[in-house]
């Protein structure tokens, strides 16, 4: 039976992996799952070489309108470049049912309860190439242009001019917030010496008055 790339329930992204020589190291692909749907859903992960492969997580659940991310290792083994490798990665996804029915039931254990029949299931076939990856010299340049700019930046030196134009930055800001507050304390300066002002005249006008 052909497998479909994308079942009604949830989407899978790629429609498939593939990794590249050597195989001497580990190598890491990224499958994002998607629940188009309004319902929470669980997940599993087979693979039918499962000595080779690993999945974090391997089980998980899909928030409605939401993805869960997988990630896929590849262990380093002997490759053999006239074998024929048939790997794939097969993703399980049901309907969680509700809370009150989960028990504390963790998620495998729940997918044995649920007929195959509601059992949605996207395979996601593995080709394993011979040779390493091949990047266009035009497009590598660009990827190494932007690595060593990104690692210039992170490793930029503290200097003097630096570290002066920060000084110079820092008094500027406190010299704009010493003026604003000069400008807001003048008024009020101003206001409560008339109203002090104001209280001595009274007093002197009572006391002459008295007088």
């Amino acid at each position: 039976m052909a497998h479909k790339a994308n079942s009604d329930l949830f989407c899978v992204s790629p429609k498939n992996m593939i990794f590249y020589a050597p195989y001497d190291r580990v190598q890491k692909r990224l499958v994002t799952l998607l629940n188009p749907t309004g319902e929470r859903l669980l997940f599993k992960v087979l693979t039918n070489a499962p000595w080779q492969y690993n999945a974090i997580p391997n089980c998980g659940f899909i928030e409605p309108y939401n993805i869960s991310e997988i990630c896929i290792s590849l262990h380093h083994f002997e490759f053999e470049r006239d074998k024929e490798y048939s790997h794939r990665v097969c993703i399980q996804c049901i309907r969680a049912p509700l809370t009150e029915y989960l028990n504390n039931q963790t998620i495998l254990c729940i997918f044995k309860q649920v007929r195959r029949s509601k059992i949605h299931n996207v395979r996601v076939p593995i080709e394993l190439k011979p040779e390493p990856i091949c990047i266009p010299q035009h497009e590598l340049e660009g990827i190494l242009q932007n690595d060593v700019q990104k690692l210039i930046w992170d490793l930029r030196p503290i200097n003097t001019d630096y570290m002066a134009q920060l000084k110079e930055v820092t008094m500027r800001g406190h010299k704009n917030r010493c003026s604003w507050v000069r400008m807001l304390l003048g008024p009020l300066i101003l206001i409560s010496t008339g109203l002090a002002a104001g209280e001595i005249e009274i007093i002197s006008k009572t006391k002459y008055s008295q007088k």
